[in-house]
């Protein structure tokens, strides 16, 4: 659990937009007199892993695709939108007074795409069977799913879940198209497992389906019939399995596929390169979705020493890093939790970017340069520091060697590493590391997994659990938080937290991360980014 956790935070974004498919050549893309209908999106994964919202974090079956495009075919009771909560396939919920029973008020007249209707007793199926169907997983995508004690049918169209507990983030969690997107009735068997049917098929109200072709890794999908709440442009996508990034970006360039969605598939070098281009549309959200870090081990010496933390938070150049290696593109980040986020706007004085203050902090600390080699000692120990992180990304391995260039300047002998995901989270999960880049989770998880995270016992992220070390019974504020209600109290123990956080300078902001698309200019007209702007809302393009 420990390392899938953190591995949903490192591929949090693997999709992109793509072209018109068989009419893919210069002579339709200057044929637009009629407006474009069809497009073509790209992923890294394919989708053998069938279409259920019930997916595992790592997608052992080799799939992880389904991910970034289900808001075009699940939709939940209710939706996240701006830091709002918002009617979705309910139009209105109660909470109780003791935050343990919901009960939603279901729109009428709503249909999946295989003609099912949507009623209490579909929304009950779903629930009722989430943990059944996650197994191991069940509460990887929020707490929630673990705490539904019983699912209970009102009428045909009012639903209550009782949960067992009190939680404070439960309406945030329904929110969340995996698990909690609500699937057609024939989704399931009897007993509540998945059918085989829903391999090869979509089974949701939202405004596309999967038809059921696939050629070359090449999948189609078209309009639910049944949808009728939005007019959208496109009427059939298909989205193409493309692994390499330089390939998407030929693809791109080609007029193979239109249009390219975040970061993990674009390079930040890539995407201004066709913002010079006119043949391209760059966008960026203003939703933030997560933070990048550098996390320091706490635990061990000399890193347990809070003077030290200090000195490096205050040596490294993240501006520096935002502009040389992250293109501009992500946003200044001056503390590790997104003050738009419920109940993370506290104050806290920032660690400014200085190598007098650094070296100070070192020097008052006991670390000297003896030898004037360059290299701090202190009791015959030299003052060495290793930055690791995942070796997919060359980006990562920029930060890390940028950082360790910051360290070396104020006296640290420096060293970077680099190995694949899993071995590198492996790494990080038994504490062999002394500093490592890692990211937070997305919206809307953050800040509810995150502040969870921080727990010590029990240990959900190795890193992210030495971010207390001086906060007096943080674990019990942590968990108190979970079964609090009121809203003035459960700030009080934020500002604690988010104090403490940056007191304790382990946790080392480093940017926000957004949304980021490059487009066809002569197909698309423009693109709204999703609530989540990891996900590719299909809805949400115009065309030209």
């Amino acid at each position: 659990m420990k390392n899938t956790k953190k591995f949903l935070g490192v591929l949090l974004v693997f999709v992109m937009i793509l072209s018109i498919t068989t009419g893919c050549s210069s002579k339709n893309g200057n044929e637009n007199s009629q407006k474009t209908k069809e497009l073509t999106f790209c992923e890294s994964w394919n989708f053998d892993g069938g279409f259920s919202v019930f997916q595992e974090p790592l997608m052992a079956n080799g799939t992880f695709g389904l991910l970034y495009y289900i808001p075009n075919f699940y939709e939940t009771l209710i939706k996240y939108e701006n830091g709002k909560i918002t009617p979705g396939l309910a139009d209105k919920w109660e909470v109780s007074k003791d935050n343990m029973t919901y009960t939603f008020n279901l729109k009428k007249n709503i249909k999946f795409s295989d003609g099912e209707e949507l009623t209490a007793e579909v929304v009950k199926k779903n629930f009722e069977n989430v943990g059944k169907n996650l197994g191991t997983y069940n509460g990887f995508f929020g707490l929630t799913s673990t705490l539904i004690e019983k699912v209970t049918v009102i009428d045909k169209h009012t639903v209550s879940v009782k949960l067992s507990n009190p939680y404070y983030g439960a309406l945030t969690d329904f929110t969340l198209p995996l698990p909690m997107g609500i699937m057609s009735p024939k989704a399931f068997n009897e007993d509540g497992s998945l059918s085989d049917s829903i391999k090869n098929a979509t089974m949701g109200t939202g405004p596309y389906m999967y038809d059921g072709k696939k050629e070359n890794d090449t999948y189609t999908f078209v309009k639910n019939p049944n949808y009728d709440r939005k007019k959208v442009d496109v009427e059939t996508f298909k989205i193409k399995v493309i692994p390499d990034n330089d390939a998407k970006l030929l693809a791109l360039r080609n007029n193979e596929i239109d249009m390219i969605l975040g970061t993990n598939n674009l390079s930040y070098d890539s995407y201004n390169t066709l913002q010079k281009d006119k043949n391209f549309t760059g966008k960026t959200s203003e939703t933030v979705i997560q933070t990048r870090y550098v996390g320091i081990n706490s635990d061990i010496a000399p890193f347990n020493d809070i003077s030290v933390r200090k000195a490096i938070n205050h040596a490294i150049n993240t501006e520096s890093i935002r502009k040389n290696i992250l293109g501009d593109v992500e946003k200044e980040a001056t503390s590790i939790l997104d003050k738009n986020l419920p109940y993370c706007n506290v104050d806290t004085e920032s660690y400014s970017y200085s190598e007098q203050k650094a070296k100070e902090l070192l020097e008052k600390a006991g670390w000297k340069d003896q030898d004037g080699d360059g290299i701090r000692e202190k009791d015959g120990v030299k003052l060495s520091v290793n930055i690791s992180c995942a070796s997919e990304q060359a980006m990562l391995k920029d930060i890390s060697e940028a950082i360790a260039t910051d360290l070396k300047k104020v006296g640290f002998e420096t060293k970077t590493s680099s190995s694949e995901t899993m071995n590198h989270f492996k790494n990080v999960s038994e504490g062999k590391y002394q500093m490592a880049i890692g990211i937070t989770y997305n919206i809307p998880m953050d800040p509810y997994r995150l502040v969870a995270s921080f727990s010590k016992n029990p240990v959900m992220d190795n890193m992210t659990s030495k971010a207390l070390t001086s906060m007096k019974n943080s674990d019990e504020a942590i968990r108190s938080l979970n079964a609090m209600t009121d809203e003035k109290e459960i700030q009080k123990v934020y500002n604690s937290i988010i104090t403490a956080l940056h007191d304790d300078a382990v946790l080392i902001p480093i940017s926000r991360i957004v949304g980021m698309t490059t487009f066809n200019s002569s197909k698309i007209a423009d693109y709204t980014f999703s609530f989540e702007p990891d996900y590719l809302d299909v809805s949400n393009i115009k065309t030209k």
